[in-house]
């Protein structure tokens, strides 16, 4: 298999603005070979489709573009939800109380009518209120981020190495998606514009695949009951890879497989005492790390997997 993590992170480490992604698209599409492959607009979110995904039982799916850089790591505990939403609550908290007090401490000011004083008051205000809002947009809305080798070059480099090894085989297609960053938008658009692929294809969506020592599968209830999931567990078994299976609910990554009623979401990690599996790095200046002999690794794999369909 290429190594498309290293040429990617090399020739296309930011896939944010639109020409970012266009020259990305065009070197994907020239990738593919002699695999049938396009540009699929859907609600002004441009996807990448290889093979024919209207006949395919399985769907090896990506995002493409990169995120921007928040203040805080987008720190992801698969396996520890208590704690996720304790790091959540615990970014968001500050602020969303600050507005809060800064609001109450305004009117109890207000209400004494020192008019001398009250224009001096208003604009402490009005700059303490500019000032959270810039925080907030920074935390959320930053500027791009130049490192993206783990979120998620290494997925992209995975599904264009299964481009390439899986090739036509019936049964399979790969779906690059666009703006997961912005709240899986690609992908729902897609399902929206494919109601049965939402419904019937078996979805292994990869995101941040190339940091850590174990590679974490979540599959919904439905993707479970999926003979093809039953293969997939065989084929990681055979792989060699150190990998875990966790049941609906007992996992979880927000990732684009959440657009799809059989969606199964992989990502790598590593493991700590009482915080479980997790991925760190990701929407930081520190998302430098990701290994190509373990996405190459799991691309194999899951060309093995493909040949039990």
């Amino acid at each position: 298999m290429k190594d498309y993590l290293n040429e990617i992170d090399q020739r296309y480490p930011m896939r944010n603005s639109a020409a970012q992604k266009a020259a990305f698209r065009a070197y994907a599409l020239a990738e593919a070979g002699a695999v049938p492959a396009r540009e699929e607009e859907n609600e002004g979110h441009t996807n990448l489709v290889f093979g024919d995904p209207d006949t395919a039982r399985v769907i090896f799916t990506a995002h493409y573009d990169t995120p921007r850089r928040g203040l805080l790591p987008n720190l992801m505990l698969v396996t520890n939800p208590a704690l996720a939403w304790t790091y959540r609550l615990g970014t968001m908290i500050p602020l969303l109380l600050a507005p809060a007090l800064a609001a109450a401490w305004g009117v109890w000011r207000l209400l004494d009518l020192d008019w001398a004083l009250m224009s001096h008051r208003l604009l402490l205000l009005g700059v303490y209120t500019a000032v959270y809002f810039g925080l907030f947009y920074l935390m959320f809305r930053g500027p791009a981020n130049k490192r993206n080798r783990n979120d998620n070059t290494s997925g992209t480099a995975t599904v264009l190495g299964l481009v390439q090894l899986v090739g036509n085989r019936a049964g399979v297609a790969c779906i690059l998606f666009d703006d997961e960053e912005k709240g899986k938008k690609g992908s729902k658009a897609f399902a929206k514009a494919h109601p049965e692929i939402k419904e019937k294809a078996l979805i292994v969506n990869l995101d941040c695949v190339g940091n850590g020592d174990t590679h974490i599968f979540c599959g919904t209830d439905a993707a479970e009951s999926d003979p093809l999931y039953g293969k997939l567990q065989q084929a990681m078994g055979d792989s060699g890879l150190s990998h875990r299976f966790f049941p609906a609910g007992k996992a979880s990554m927000n990732s684009d497989q959440k657009s799809f009623t059989k969606g199964v979401g992989v990502c790598a990690c590593r493991r700590k005492p009482f915080v479980g599996y997790f991925t760190d790095r990701i929407h930081t200046a520190r998302d430098t790390v990701a290994d190509p002999k373990t996405v190459s690794r799991l691309a194999a794999a899951l060309t093995a997997f493909t040949e039990r369909i």
